[in-house]
């Protein structure tokens, strides 16, 4: 199993997602939980990795646990959470952009639409 965290940002109805160097679709930021690493510190880190930004009041909206191939499943989980400072891209990331919750884009990865869902349902 491996996990990975991240935070889901959202701001006057739009949420913050990423395109990175390997992956041509948008993600929420986040990344592999490191060993000894609670998942909440995985969140921060990447979001600060990523984005530059730090990212607070943490509040744990959904997990979703996928099948990467036979042998490995793969747990996302995805933190709500608020945002402070400035965006600065990290080198590995190709783009950003806050993203309608209404009108989200066809090249999303397959997540976002669930946890944009369980969102709108708790609000």
């Amino acid at each position: 199993m491996i996990n990975v965290s991240g935070p889901v940002i959202i701001k006057d109805n739009k949420v913050l997602l990423i395109k990175d160097k390997k992956d041509f679709f948008w993600k929420f930021p986040g990344g592999q939980a490191e060993p000894n690493e609670t998942l909440e510190q995985t969140c921060i880190r990447e979001v600060k990795e990523e984005l530059g930004i730090d990212v607070s009041d943490l509040k744990h909206l959904l997990t979703i646990t996928l099948q990467k191939d036979r042998n490995i499943k793969v747990k996302l989980i995805h933190y709500l959470a608020n945002y402070s400072g400035n965006i600065k891209l990290g080198n590995d990331i190709d783009e950003w952009a806050w993203l309608d919750l209404d009108n989200l884009p066809t090249d999303c990865a397959p997540n976002i639409k669930q946890v944009v869902d369980e969102y709108k349902k708790l609000n």
